[in-house]
């Protein structure tokens, strides 16, 4: 009854806030009072998925390239994806502070009740905090790629709504990867959205450890030279192509 009724109070503030970020943080909190009472204490798992990852630097490409603004970007002696990366990075380190911190604190405090503090090792939260950092720059680097292809589509909501259901799906945030069969897994963990959300949660929870957790890492790193490379060829490519639609 108690948890209905909390639950059901997010809701109301949910629904009653005009502030998107308040509404994602309310959101946050509440999957997480779920998460507690439906899977007790060795099932814990906290809402990393809502933790912004750089979703606004491809809005802010599409917003840019409609609204002429680009232009003025274009022309300044700056990185353009240097630009982007770092206005996506602030907003991440907002949702850190407000949303993944809160949630790592209720993690050790769940796990210190139930007795269970050994999961968290000084090696393994290193380890996190670097996979964390590389799952950042990856996700960065999808989002950048998918803003490019407005240049040559000039709208890409549906592309972006299609990109955002599966990222969210291969990356663990609807279903941990856990649950999936194991021939899938073998699949997804090699794909480059395992490595925004899954990898880091698993590190930080102890289910990588040692030589897995190093060989998640060494697939981090190499998705990141990957789409390093491949951001920088596809902008190159497309703004020749840039039309802008507005001024």
């Amino acid at each position: 009854f108690y948890t209905k009724t909390i639950c059901h109070a997010f809701c109301y503030d949910i629904f009653l806030t005009k502030d998107k970020k308040m509404k994602k943080l309310f959101t946050s909190i509440l999957l997480f009072l779920s998460t507690v009472f439906m899977f007790g204490e060795n099932q814990f798992y906290f809402d990393f998925g809502s933790v912004n990852f750089g979703y606004h630097d491809k809005y802010q490409i599409v917003t840019e390239i409609k609204n002429g603004s680009i232009v003025m970007t274009l022309i300044k002696p700056i990185s353009y994806r240097l630009k982007t990366y770092f206005t996506s990075l602030g907003d991440t380190i907002y949702t850190i502070i407000f949303l993944m911190i809160p949630c790592l604190i209720a993690s050790f405090i769940i796990n210190y009740i139930y007795g269970n503090l050994s999961v968290y090792t000084v090696s393994g939260i290193l380890l996190f905090i670097i996979s964390f950092c590389f799952s950042m720059y990856i996700n960065m680097c999808l989002n950048f790629l998918l803003g490019c292809m407005t240049f040559v589509t000039l709208n890409i909501w549906g592309i972006l709504q299609i990109y955002r259901a599966i990222n969210q799906l291969l990356s663990g945030v609807l279903i941990p990867l856990v649950f999936f069969p194991e021939w899938a897994k073998n699949i997804i963990n090699y794909l480059p959205f395992a490595s925004i959300i899954s990898t880091p949660i698993n590190i930080f929870l102890g289910k990588y450890t040692g030589v897995v957790a190093l060989q998640a890492i060494v697939l981090q790193i190499i998705w990141m030279l990957l789409l390093h490379i491949s951001t920088e060829i596809t902008w190159r490519a497309v703004v020749k192509r840039l039309v802008v639609q507005g001024g």
